[in-house]
């Protein structure tokens, strides 16, 4: 949007710049005719004088109508790259609020579920571990079947053996 508005501003001195000259041009061009036709002033030289003062003044309006247009036309780009600017930085807040809902929505569900999971498993083992005990199997029997580490068996039969179970 910055670009815009200098590339505008750009424009709008140009167009000064290019208005200012094309007068300066045309004031040089009356003042080569009033010394051309000076000596014998006449009506028609008159004339000729009151019509290019009267083309200078209309050029002369016609600028200054423009140089307001152009303006009006900026401050409005302004005015508009200042609502764009505000929006856009709303858009971006929004965005890194979604995202951050999104990082907690995969997030929470992620760790849900590996605990569940890892529950689930443990209970599986511990239920496993209890059966083949019951059917008379060892410690180290079980761990071989089971594909445990002996003390992690060992530690659930104990439990077993505390709490009153068997």
């Amino acid at each position: 949007m910055e670009s815009l508005l200098k590339l505008v501003e750009a424009r709008i001195s140009f167009n000064s710049i290019l208005q200012i000259g094309i007068d300066v041009i045309i004031l040089g061009l009356l003042v080569a005719i009033m010394r051309v036709k000076r000596p014998g002033t006449s009506k028609k030289g008159e004339a000729i004088v009151a019509s290019f003062d009267k083309i200078v003044e209309e050029t002369a309006e016609i600028s200054r109508k423009f140089e307001t247009n152009l303006e009006k036309r900026q401050e409005l780009l302004q005015q508009l790259t200042a609502g764009l600017d505000e929006r856009i930085q709303e858009g971006h807040k929004l965005c890194a609020r979604l995202e951050k809902l999104s990082r907690m929505e995969i997030e929470k569900p992620a760790a849900t579920r590996s605990s569940f999971s890892d529950t689930n498993e443990h209970l599986s083992v511990q239920q496993k571990v209890l059966s083949l005990s019951d059917k008379g199997l060892n410690g180290a029997e079980i761990a071989k079947r089971l594909k445990r580490p002996v003390g992690e068996i060992e530690l659930i039969l104990n439990l077993r053996k505390i709490g009153g179970g068997g």
